[in-house]
């Protein structure tokens, strides 16, 4: 004696289009007499694999017959051709229909280009749910125990061994690197580029000193030498408040060699003791 249940899934769009799935599920008193009651984990892997198959292929048409009409002139594209695509999902893998979709000819004369609108939507043939999954799992446990995880509570394929879920585990931490070090140059681009950098000094402000460096660039007078020289002029302040100036020249000429004149002009032999020349 057998008790037979019947689980109807019925979806329907917004241009009325119905979908329906039956899954028939057939539970014998011999299995309540051994204190099996209720639906086991291999029953509720038939029903969610069931579910996803009618939910995956009904979002896969709509969405192709979507991209199938051309956003400018709102017709519709040519046919390449038809083919098949295995999608795996966190309950299972489904096999949906794949179309190709030419060109829009009025939009792109002379083009013979085609594409395939559910590899925008799912390029790693996988969805990034059960990238994620497979990748925290690898992530935690071992790769040959993460996949007997999966196995266990999950319609799953023998497909999906422990080499899948290292490579899902290396690519998805890859996608994470990469993600960080773009918020971290993006942190960079907002701040401001200037910054200042601070000396540790010993704390005696007698040793202090600041220095600030402004640079011209000075044409010769001469009016056939094309030599230019640069001078630069810092100010010097030590912690005490004694302040000197700084000259500093050098031509910019590539075969000359370059030469440097540098004159303090200080109050005290120790402020120029406290510049470490």
């Amino acid at each position: 004696m057998a008790v037979e249940w019947t689980v109807t899934i019925e979806g329907r769009n917004e241009f009325g289009d119905t979908c329906r799935k039956e899954v028939r599920i057939d539970k014998s008193w011999k299995r309540l007499f051994d204190g099996d009651i209720g639906l086991s984990i291999g029953d509720s892997k038939k029903i969610m694999a069931a579910l996803q198959n009618a939910v995956v292929n009904h979002e896969a048409e709509t969405y192709a017959f979507l991209r199938r009409i051309c956003p400018d002139c709102h017709t519709s594209r040519p046919v390449k051709d038809y083919t098949t695509r295995r999608i795996r999902t966190v309950f299972g893998t489904v096999e949906v229909r794949n179309p190709r979709w030419m060109l829009c000819r009025e939009c792109h004369p002379g083009m013979a280009g085609a594409f395939a609108p559910l590899k925008e939507i799912c390029p790693d043939r996988a969805t990034p749910e059960l990238m994620e999954l497979t990748a925290r799992l690898g992530s935690m446990l071992p790769y040959r125990q993460a996949a007997k995880v999966l196995a266990d509570f999950l319609p799953s394929e023998p497909t999906e061994t422990h080499a899948t879920v290292r490579k899902r585990t290396i690519r998805i931490g890859k996608q994470l690197d990469d993600q960080v070090m773009q918020e971290t140059w993006r942190a960079r681009s907002q701040t401001d580029d200037r910054c200042q950098l601070e000396m540790q000094l010993p704390g005696d402000r007698r040793k202090e000193f600041v220095i600030s460096i402004d640079t011209a660039h000075v044409r010769s007078a001469d009016q056939h030498s094309a030599r230019i020289s640069s001078s630069s002029w810092p100010d010097v302040g030590a912690g005490d408040g004694a302040k000197g100036a700084v000259a500093i020249s050098s031509p910019a000429a590539p075969t000359s060699r370059q030469s440097a004149i540098v004159l303090f002009t200080l109050s005290r032999k120790s402020d120029i003791a406290a510049l470490g020349l």
